[in-house]
């Protein structure tokens, strides 16, 4: 067999574990407005925090409920990265990433997780089609039990990870950065990330 030499994903790096204690605070905060529809904006301040508080990577993410236009459509699988359509980060107010593509470049990262990664994925709209139907209130008849089972404890809550450039860099300590860093989220039309019954059309979403 032919060996290689380069990993298989692209975006793999081996990295050491390492260990930290200290006190774990969940912060939560309530957008004002607080709900967003089809092309609209979201803006995502990170927060300051205290002095001696970081920020883990990965622990980042923005908890909605998904709200469908109709009982006819339902979402195509991964709904957290499909809802970023474009994500431009900035410092400062100046922009320091800019992709109107994000939502493909994520996706393709995520093929490359194995069956148990997606499985801990539900949360984030990684899931069967018949959980998804549940989740969207699709109207059409759906006796899986393991649908019926999971919709009973997510409901509609869905996630979106913002982890672009603070996942990729280790603790983070906000309070003593000079600037201030902002994540500006697009979200797609519907009929971007929605499937529809036969002879249905997408009507809409809100989160």
């Amino acid at each position: 067999m032919e060996s290689r030499t380069q990993e298989l994903n692209p975006s793999f790096s081996r990295r050491s574990r390492t260990e930290l204690t200290g006190n774990r605070t969940r912060h939560l905060i309530t957008f004002n407005p607080n709900s967003a529809k089809p092309g609209e904006e979201i803006y995502v301040n990170i927060p300051k925090l205290k002095p001696d508080s970081v920020l883990v990577p990965d622990s980042m993410a923005l908890i909605f409920d998904f709200k469908n236009a109709n009982e006819k459509s339902w979402f195509r699988n991964n709904l957290g990265k499909l809802l970023q359509k474009r994500l431009e980060i900035r410092l400062a107010g100046e922009k320091v990433y800019d992709n109107s593509g994000e939502s493909l470049l994520e996706i393709y990262k995520d093929l490359w997780m194995d069956e148990k990664q997606r499985a801990d994925m539900i949360q984030d709209g990684i899931t069967s089609e018949a959980v998804r139907k549940k989740i969207s209130k699709d109207d059409e008849a759906n006796a899986d039990a393991d649908a019926a089972a999971l919709f009973g404890i997510f409901g509609t809550k869905q996630r979106l990870k913002i982890t672009k450039i603070l996942g990729d860099h280790g603790l983070y300590a906000p309070y003593h950065s000079a600037n201030d860093l902002q994540y500006v989220i697009t979200l797609p039309q519907a009929s971007e990330i929605m499937n529809a019954q036969g002879g249905e059309n997408v009507e809409g979403y809100s989160l």
